[in-house]
């Protein structure tokens, strides 16, 4: 073995570039664990216990959908605006001679609603039935407890007497 052009600096350099990476290496470790236990013992924590303590959502978030079918005239403009069809609404002329029933803010009610639901799987709650309203009656809700097991079960027909019970939870 020829060891004339071996250079013995170049040995001592290579092992001083060793020793200079394990120590950058060493010392961002040291710099990122000392970032995490600043965070662990001196940050306080955040954590809701939930449903024991429920977070209270903005005002204007959009959670589930309330119809308050006692103020609805059944115009059909909420399921005209919705751009994936998921209202559903039947409703029947009011005979003559029945009572004049008017909403909240005195609208005339002129046709009977008798289906009114909400097939809240294809909803993607953008908001634009709620717009169109004449009545306001149908509205956003900060209410984000409506999980269903199946698909089915995310129908809500607003005339049924359960979620007609919503209303003093709901409307505020």
């Amino acid at each position: 073995m020829d060891m004339t052009n071996v250079n013995p600096h170049e040995d001592t350099l290579t092992f001083k570039k060793w020793f200079q990476n394990v120590w950058r290496g060493f010392s961002t470790a040291i710099k990122g664990m000392g970032i995490t236990f600043k965070y662990v013992y001196s940050v306080k924590p955040v954590t809701i216990e939930y449903p024991e303590v429920r977070e209270e959502l903005p005002k204007n978030s959009r959670s589930r959908l309330f119809n308050d079918v006692q103020n609805c005239i059944s115009c059909h403009m909420c399921a005209t605006a919705c751009p994936v069809d998921c209202i559903y609404i039947t409703a029947e002329r009011r005979e003559k001679d029945a009572p004049k029933l008017k909403t909240s803010d005195g609208t005339a009610i002129r046709l009977d609603l008798k289906q009114y639901t909400i097939d809240t799987a294809l909803c993607c709650y953008c908001g634009l039935c709620t717009t169109v309203c004449p009545t306001q009656c149908l509205t956003h809700t900060t209410d984000y407890e409506y999980a269903a097991y199946t698909v089915d079960s995310m129908k809500y027909d607003y005339t049924s007497p359960e979620i007609v019970a919503w209303r003093e939870r709901l409307v505020k």
